[in-house]
């Protein structure tokens, strides 16, 4: 099975590691969350009052929240029903987080292995929208200037930072994702979806990447058949 939206991968670690990515189920679910996310942000600032308009903010942190407590057990579920009986069970890859560092010992015995079965989606994808959450957030409502510079600055991160990862993003996918910044600079937003609107843009271009790769995953790899044509 050949995927030719990821980099050449030679260790049969980082191919279990780019495995995981390759039906698009990990950005999908991501991508849904910020998607609600921002939609729940929008109705509770439109609809609530006043004096409880600026803790949106919450709803951002509990959806973040439950996403880092039940993503993998979501996904395995998904996996075990999408993925694995079409091309195989593989060991899941060990994510890695904001405090992994290399361990270096002195001693005369030769140093194990290192895995290579490990992903950085939370650190290098989750982490870098996380971060929207100081811009948008906080205070009044930003202006439609610093939309416009927070989605191209986050394009770029995504790009940079993955793009020698185990899922990297084209640059001209990027491209579009840097694109839905500056329209605003003409697009008069309403103030209730000013702070939620890159939830709801990074959300949905991370929902068109797992689409994308989910279609042509399932187009490549029909579910197996029996001899009599009855599902395995």
């Amino acid at each position: 099975m050949k995927d030719n939206s990821t980099a050449p991968i030679i260790s049969f670690g980082r191919r279990a590691a780019s495995y995981w990515y390759v039906d698009g189920l990990p950005e999908i679910l991501f991508g849904l969350m910020l998607v609600i996310v921002a939609a729940l942000a929008f109705l509770w600032r439109r609809y609530t009052a006043r004096s409880w308009r600026e803790f949106d903010w919450i709803i951002v942190c509990v959806g973040f929240t439950v996403y880092f407590l039940m993503e993998r057990g979501v996904l395995d579920f998904l996996k075990s029903h999408v993925t694995y009986p079409r091309t195989g069970y593989v060991q899941p890859p060990e994510e890695r987080d904001w405090s992994y560092r290399p361990l270096t010992t002195l001693s005369l015995r030769p140093d194990p292995p290192a895995k290579e079965n490990v992903t950085f989606f939370r650190l290098r994808t989750v982490g870098p929208i996380w971060l929207l959450f100081f811009f948008m957030t906080y205070g009044s409502p930003p202006a439609g200037w610093l939309v416009a510079f927070v989605m191209p600055a986050l394009a770029a991160t995504l790009y940079l930072v993955n793009r020698r990862s185990e899922r990297p993003y084209r640059w001209w996918s990027a491209f579009i994702l840097a694109l839905t910044g500056p329209v605003f600079l003409w697009v008069d937003v309403p103030a209730p979806l000013q702070r939620a609107l890159p939830f709801l843009l990074s959300g949905g271009w991370l929902l068109a990447q797992g689409v994308c790769r989910l279609v042509s995953y399932l187009r490549m790899n029909p579910y197996p058949r029996t001899a009599e044509g009855v599902r395995a």
